[in-house]
């Protein structure tokens, strides 16, 4: 198997396309991914040697950060206690495996434990308890094969232009089914993210976070408790 040991340069990726290196050692990941430091629009995906560099674009990220605000609305208003990983690697040696999220979330005692700008260490700290996977110019399978093995119990999937989100819940063996319901907002449909994803498609990213507040309050609040 061959090892890549040299650090391509990575200036101005192009928006939505993505490649993958084959026979890449931990070692080299690590130093691809130490440093290309916090590179604009560039996502790295490593698993069993097969490393996958994805740049974004400016609809993925603005559905990214859409989704994060409603998190953080979500977990505000039903008293959730939050802390935001944003894009951070999420790596594990031992696992063989490393990616960074579109947005992720720890809540309730993780939140406590990880709050502050913490740099992330998976050997003493735990995963996040969500991750957020915006599919735009490519499938988020592969980095669903790395949450899993990292621990991750629910990752949310959205594709706005196929327009179908998903909670996915990590089973025992470490894959991922879908569900009706996800564990960090039970009270949260499927239907009322994607509704809320198209609303702010249609009003902009301003006039929607105005309204996403009362629409927390008045609509998803009251159900706390119910289940419905």
């Amino acid at each position: 198997m061959s090892t890549v040991t040299t650090v391509p340069t990575v200036e101005e990726p192009d928006a939505g396309r993505w490649f993958v290196l084959p026979g890449v050692s931990w070692e080299g990941y690590v130093a691809i991914n130490n440093a290309v430091v916090n590179p604009r629009g560039l996502r790295m995906i490593y698993c069993d040697g097969r490393l996958t560099l994805a740049t974004t674009s400016r609809k993925h990220d603005w559905y990214a950060e859409r989704m994060a605000e409603l998190v953080k609305v979500l977990a505000e208003q039903l008293g959730i206690h939050w802390e935001a990983g944003g894009g951070a690697t999420y790596r594990r040696e031992e696992m063989n495996s490393g990616v960074e999220g579109d947005q992720t979330f720890y809540f309730g005692e993780h939140a406590e434990l990880m709050k502050g700008p913490q740099d992330i260490d998976l050997t003493v700290q735990p995963p996040p308890d969500l991750a957020i996977e915006v599919e735009v110019s490519h499938s988020a399978d592969n980095a669903m094969v790395v949450w899993g093995r990292l621990g991750v119990p629910e990752v949310w999937r959205f594709d706005p232009i196929a327009e179908t989100f998903g909670f996915w819940m990590r089973q025992h063996d470490g894959t991922y089914a879908r569900s009706d319901r996800g564990a960090s907002f039970p009270m949260l449909s499927p239907d009322d993210v994607l509704g809320q994803m198209q609303l702010a498609d249609q009003l902009g990213a301003g006039n929607w976070n105005s309204r996403l507040r009362v629409w927390v309050r008045e609509v998803i609040v009251p159900r706390q408790g119910g289940g419905g």
